[in-house]
């Protein structure tokens, strides 16, 4: 150090000490009273980045439990009004029940009928009335696409294609006068010429009766008319007629074909990837419906349980257009039998839904096999419904001489067909098939032209909740395939292979019910690798690529769903919730329930039953939800306390460390002040 009596070195570090000092008071007072370890950036900047990193991570965290709260608190009232639905539902199944007991005159079934009715509104009323946060939760609002739109309450409703379409109607050269019918929405053609008053509103016909005019023509007349049942459909000419293109969105049920007589009608509308049953409802036309079980007794001839249609006991391919018949024998209606005074012969009739289906008077012998064909007509006597047939034993008849022994025939074809089941197939329309399917650039599925069927026995509002593919395991061959419909698990049967050709059917059994089956049918088109083959399932990565595509087709992505939550910090975590209808239209069909009558009170106590099963199974999806809200709930509170602990450890202020740093602090600055007050007084003049 040097002497000197201009600069005082001492003094200088005094200062310096001092200012140290004074920094780390005011840091450290800074630090004691905001409770953050890091007052400015160049404290500590790796701190403060990893710091603030989690911070906002626990920020998100914590929204998410909002989120899944509000998940939770929504699903509870869902939950809490399908509990009541069930209730109810059970008062009318007892109503009905009671009902049927022959006791009771028909205005005491009327009373009863008051009451079936009034629990009937107060279903709908709950389901419509259910809201959260003014969102409806039980009215089909937020069911996704997830349905399988084939009931007569779901207005998404496609038939089995029977090929044909509008082409038809226009190479069969319509004349002046002639017309078309969509849904009541009429065209007239003319050959007036266009932009004339004649041709106002009408479809010009081509020159020479053009196809390719003619078709081009209707093509722009349908898509520029203001109908609402021609609203999602897009209409294309060629040279060969007009074809149509489904867009999407709500399609006002089966659209009807009629045409002037010199026309050919067609079996059908295709409409892209659905195809619309013509003069038909649902898709319901004859050979969608098919029988499964065993006869009893000696009054039918025996039935083989291997065929669908029981060889010569039952025929069923006739049925058609009658959405309530499916299910039990014995559930879907009653057969009556009726003499009419003349010995030998006997009628019968059951009452199906809104149809009665009667047969003609049929001699009945005690010796010769008889042929019953019971012909459907609606209410007001229009032949409706279709037709099914019973084939008789002849050796096991007595021959009908009085009221009594119709009604013991008809007894015994309600015993011997107490074991059948009556199922419809019908085309899924709420899937949409598409085109090729990658795995790391890789062509492993095909999905155009691939199209979905179920065979089931109740279409009362079919869910499916989910699709799985697993690649074959060890030792097999085979690939897996798995859907969830109504929470019954359908199963692909063995001998599927993992490499599933074009135009090939998978079928899915129901592992409860093998009558029961949902059909895969691959489309005529195959991947790069293999144009023979649709799907390539032989490695788990291929398989889980064509899930996805499928449950994007079902709708079952939560893109699809109507209301999703963010349970977490990206869209992996996104949880989506869909909820189906339980409203009346979607419980119990199009057809009106009433016990007015024990056959009505028999047949609304199935179609009860059917409902019980679905609002149960929608509660149960509730219920699968709510505990899965739960569990995220659960373990986004651990994910918070965590990180906010570890983020404390970088940002908060330790209170503990201070005291004796403020110790050293002091005791650091007594010996400069001391060597500085020295130097002082021996440098001071004499």
């Amino acid at each position: 150090m040097s002497n000197s009596i201009n600069t005082n070195i001492a003094a200088f570090y005094a200062q310096q000490n001092i200012t140290t000092a004074s920094n780390a008071a005011t840091l450290n007072v800074a630090q004691l009273s905001s409770g953050n370890a890091i007052i400015n950036a160049s404290d500590n900047v790796a701190a403060l980045a990893i710091g603030t990193s989690i911070g906002s991570q626990v920020s998100i965290l914590q929204t998410a439990q909002t989120n899944a709260s509000q998940g939770t608190s929504l699903l509870q009232v869902a939950d809490g009004t399908l509990a009541q639905v069930q209730t109810i539902l059970q008062q009318m199944q007892s109503v009905a029940n009671q009902a049927q007991s022959g006791s009771l005159t028909n205005t005491d079934r009327g009373f009863l009928n008051q009451e079936f009715q009034s629990l009937s509104a107060q279903i709908d009323s709950l389901s419509q009335g259910t809201t959260f946060n003014g969102v409806q939760l039980l009215n089909g609002g937020i069911s996704g696409n997830s349905g399988i739109g084939t009931n007569s309450g779901d207005n998404n409703v496609a038939a089995q294609a029977n090929g044909g379409n509008l082409a038809t109607f226009v190479n069969a050269a319509p004349v002046t006068g002639d017309t078309l019918t969509i849904d009541n929405y009429t065209v007239t053609f003319t050959t007036a010429a266009a932009g004339t008053a004649a041709a106002a509103g009408k479809v010009v016909i081509g020159n020479a009766n053009s196809i390719a005019d003619t078709a081009a023509n209707l093509a722009a007349f349908l898509n520029n008319a203001q109908a609402p049942q021609l609203a999602n459909l897009q209409f294309v000419a060629s040279a060969t007629g007009v074809s149509v293109v489904y867009t999407g969105g709500t399609l006002a049920g089966t659209l009807n074909l009629t045409a002037s007589a010199n026309f050919a009608t067609p079996a059908n509308l295709t409409t892209g990837n659905k195809t619309i049953a013509a003069g038909g409802s649902n898709g319901l036309g004859a050979g969608t419906y098919s029988a499964s079980g065993a006869t009893t007794g000696a009054i039918l001839n025996t039935a083989d349980s291997s065929t669908t249609n029981f060889g010569t006991a039952i025929d069923v391919s006739t049925l058609k257009n009658n959405a309530t018949f499916a299910g039990a024998f014995n559930s879907v209606g009653t057969i009556t039998g009726s003499f009419n005074g003349t010995a030998g012969n006997a009628s019968f009739a059951i009452k199906v839904g809104n149809i009665t289906y009667t047969t003609t008077d049929t001699t009945l012998t005690g010796a010769t096999p008889t042929t019953l064909t019971f012909t459907g007509h609606d209410q007001n006597g229009v032949v409706a419904g279709g037709s099914f047939k019973l084939f008789l034993a002849g050796s096991s008849i007595a021959a009908v001489a009085s009221q009594a022994d119709a009604t013991s025939i008809a007894n015994q074809l309600n015993s011997g067909l107490s074991g059948v089941t009556v199922f419809q197939n019908r085309t899924v329309s709420s899937f949409q098939n598409g085109g090729v399917v990658s795995n790391a650039g890789v062509q492993v599925a095909n999905l155009a032209g691939f199209s979905v069927n179920l065979h089931d026995s109740n279409y009362t509002n079919p869910v499916i909740s989910s699709i799985s593919i697993a690649a074959p395991g060890v030792g097999s061959t085979d690939a897996i395939v798995t859907a969830v419909i109504n929470g019954e698990t359908y199963q692909s049967v063995a001998g599927i292979g993992n490499q599933i050709a074009k135009n090939t059917v998978i079928g899915l059994q129901d592992l409860n019910d093998p009558t029961k089956t949902l059909s895969l049918v691959t489309g005529n088109a195959g991947i790069a690798s293999n144009a023979a083959t649709a799907l390539d399932l032989s490695t788990q990565a291929n398989a889980d690529a064509v899930t996805a595509a499928l449950k994007q087709a079902f709708g079952l992505n939560n893109a699809n769903a109507s209301l999703t939550f963010q349970l977490g910090s990206n869209s992996a975590s996104n949880v989506g919730v869909s909820i189906a209808s339980v409203t009346t239209s979607a419980l119990f069909g199009s057809t009106p329930l009433d016990v007015a009558t024990a056959d009505d009170a028999a047949a609304a106590a199935a179609a009860v039953q059917k409902a019980l099963d679905t609002v149960t199974a929608v509660r149960s999806g509730v219920g699968a939800l709510e505990t899965r809200f739960n569990f995220a709930s659960a373990a986004l509170q651990s994910s918070v306390q965590n990180e906010t602990a570890a983020q404390s450890q970088l940002l908060d202020t330790n209170v503990a460390t201070y005291r004796p740093s403020l110790q050293r602090t002091r005791s650091s600055c007594r010996p400069v002040f001391r060597c500085s007050h020295k130097l002082t007084n021996r440098l001071r003049p004499s």
